[in-house]
């Protein structure tokens, strides 16, 4: 796949992640991820609506970024879990800080737990 073009005025590293977390089910990966490893079928799961081609590009697209690590675990059954790298881990306070601006400025009720960092407690409306 050909490069995005690229603004000179415009840092080019936040341009990079941007390319990375704003695409469709990224952020929502790594915020589950954030509560800790999941199984391929968990995450699926948990999403709902992504399908299964599009969670596998993303989980790959993650991987070779170096947010995710997918380790195979030696079991019998094979079981492959998705892990935060120390990189996806650093991701915290960004997905933390979207989920406090989205209670704040959108609409509907909340419906899932927000991920906190140590030592952090969450708000009570």
């Amino acid at each position: 796949m050909a490069e995005r073009p690229r603004s000179t005025k415009i840092c080019a590293k936040f341009q990079s992640a941007i390319d990375l977390l704003g695409k469709r089910w990224t952020p929502l990966i790594v915020q589950l991820l954030l509560k800790g490893p999941h199984r391929y079928s968990e995450l699926y799961e948990a999403l709902e609506v992504v399908t299964e081609g599009m969670l596998s590009q993303r989980l790959k697209e993650l991987e070779r970024s170096g947010v995710v690590e997918r380790r195979v675990m030696d079991e019998q059954p094979v079981r492959v879990e998705y892990h935060l790298t120390s990189k996806g881990r650093a991701l915290s306070r960004v997905i933390s800080g979207l989920e406090r601006w989205a209670d704040e400025w959108m609409g509907g009720e909340r419906t899932a737990a927000p991920v906190l960092r140590p030592g952090e407690q969450a708000r009570r409306s």
